[in-house]
């Protein structure tokens, strides 16, 4: 464990998926830079527990094709609730998860974590790096860009 009570790595996965449940957010994010193997961890993870692993990218993609740019940014918050909740499970494992931060859906990506982490337990992969005591996702500048602290999340870092 890290500085900071809530950032593992190279654990007992079991134990830090219990203790992200054990939170009022149950959210455990898997945090990397793209290629550094969230995916592989996730589904390793998945594999050993019996956990649903869904491909948000895919999945919403699918849903939103037939809408349009007006009716993408009002649905989405309930397509994605409604792809999660179609699990029927109480922990899921979320990848490919960058279409939360298309600006054109105008989502706001922690809003719609906390959201989700009241009836499900979200492992949930976040395609960023962990700095100053928070998880960010693109670079200073860049439209998409968010820095969320992570106090009260629980954070595997690869």
């Amino acid at each position: 464990m890290e500085g900071n009570q809530n950032i593992f790595k190279d654990l007992d996965y079991s134990a830090v998926i219990n203790r992200a449940a054990a939170c009022y957010y149950k959210i455990l994010l898997v945090v990397g830079r793209s290629g550094s193997g969230k995916t592989n961890l996730l589904k390793k993870m998945c594999g050993q527990m019996q956990i649903p692993l869904i491909n948000l990218g895919l999945s919403l993609s699918q849903k939103l094709l037939p809408l349009t740019f007006r009716e993408r940014k009002l649905k989405c918050f309930e397509i994605i609730s409604e792809l999660i909740d179609a699990q029927g499970a109480p922990r899921l494992a979320v990848d490919n998860t960058e279409v939360i931060f298309d600006t054109s859906l105008m989502l706001n990506p922690l809003g719609l974590l906390q959201s989700l982490s009241r009836t499900h337990l979200l492992i949930w992969s976040w395609n960023g790096e962990v700095e100053d005591g928070h998880v960010t996702y693109a670079y200073r500048g860049h439209p998409e860009h968010q820095r969320i602290p992570t106090s009260e999340i629980t954070l595997i870092t690869l």
